[in-house]
């Protein structure tokens, strides 16, 4: 059994991270040590009806994933359900699901009874290969995308595998997103291994295990510097600022995971048009990007509108959003850019050649 320990300043603590063979097994474990009561992808539920039992819990609510899910109004909703059925402090929160349920369960363990222990076993490649690991939570605010939050670690953290066979062909591109972000920040030896062997993801189980482990890895390393986001931490955006507002863009009907790609795609564009990134290494870095990306590409017709999603970006300051552009894999540097015509020229430039 693998396992990864996380130290958390925010609750002065370590939290584990277990890859388990029997999933039904330490469910039945945690429901045994004190009353559970579990937040659940219903989705999941459904799916996996034989090893995931009601009776295991004290109460179980299924949530639809949705972006419309994760709001200030249903957080009420989950809460009133969890008091309805008689949670108490010395109580546990089960969360079972991908990023989205995540988000609202750790959000909701955090405020409910100010602050009570969760436990987290993430269903989706995203979830698993990143967002597990921490702390943070978002909620969406109307159409603004996790502009409320909170850092809320988990007690323990339970990954099977098993939970990707039934994962759809957009879901691994999501995660897919996360592990090449964070292989392009680290550099090195991990960027090499993710960037040969990412193209054959779901191909061998146990490359697919070490390229997790190497995701999470490097995740790991760069929480427990800086857990608040106020340094180095800042740097998983990555891609994300321009990713964040194309979802908003084309009203989230992209998934995270071509947001990011086409996010960092973008970034380094402008990298390159900016001579921080040479030619050589932004061609090798986007036909590997492009290649998960080509046939998902957005087209960008409003580029006004599109920048007006940029400008609502938490990153942003006064006239100038904070960007992530890069020298090459393991040289990612946070820049101040004017959100001007000239950012507009090169986000409409990188559409017009690529989309």
């Amino acid at each position: 059994m693998k396992k990864l320990s996380v130290h958390s300043v925010v609750s002065n603590r370590n939290y584990s991270v277990l890859f388990v063979k029997d999933i039904k097994k330490e469910i039945e474990k945690i429901a045994r040590e004190r009353p559970t009561h579990c937040l659940m992808d219903r989705q999941i539920f459904k799916i996996y009806k034989n090893i995931l039992d009601r009776k295991d819990f004290k109460s179980l609510k299924l949530i639809k994933v949705d972006e419309d899910q994760k709001t200030l109004e249903k957080i009420n909703e989950y809460i009133s359900f969890l008091l309805k059925n008689n949670i108490h402090k010395d109580h546990a929160i089960l969360v079972i699901g991908g990023g989205l349920v995540q988000d609202i369960g750790s959000f909701t363990s955090h405020i409910i009874l100010r602050g009570i222990d969760w436990i987290f076993i993430p269903t989706t490649l995203l979830a698993i290969s990143d967002s597990c690991i921490g702390s943070k939570s978002g909620i969406n605010i109307d159409k603004y995308k996790n502009q409320v939050g909170s850092f809320h670690p988990p007690t323990k953290i339970i990954m099977s595998t098993a939970f990707l066979d039934s994962l759809p062909k957009t879901g691994v591109i999501d995660g897919i997103g996360e592990i090449l972000k964070h292989a392009l920040i680290k550099g090195g030896k991990r960027y090499q291994f993710i960037s040969e062997n990412i193209s054959k993801f779901g191909v061998d189980k146990r490359v697919d295990e070490r390229i997790i482990y190497e995701s999470l890895l490097i995740k790991k390393e760069v929480v427990e510097k800086d857990e608040l986001e106020k340094n180095i931490r800042r740097l998983l955006n990555y891609g994300h600022t321009f990713g964040h507002a194309l979802e908003g863009y084309t009203d989230h009907k992209i998934s995270h995971g071509i947001g990011v790609l086409t996010g960092m795609d973008l970034a380094n564009y402008i990298s390159l048009r900016e001579k921080i990134m040479s030619r050589s290494n932004f061609n090798k870095i986007h036909n590997l990007i492009y290649s998960f990306i080509k046939s998902r590409m957005v087209k960008i017709i409003d580029f006004d509108k599109y920048m007006i999603f940029l400008s609502r970006d938490k990153k942003v300051v006064g006239d100038r959003v904070n960007v992530l552009l890069a020298k090459g894999p393991g040289e990612v540097k946070i820049m101040k850019f004017k959100l001007d015509i000239k950012l507009k020229n090169y986000i409409k430039e990188y559409f017009d050649k690529y989309a």
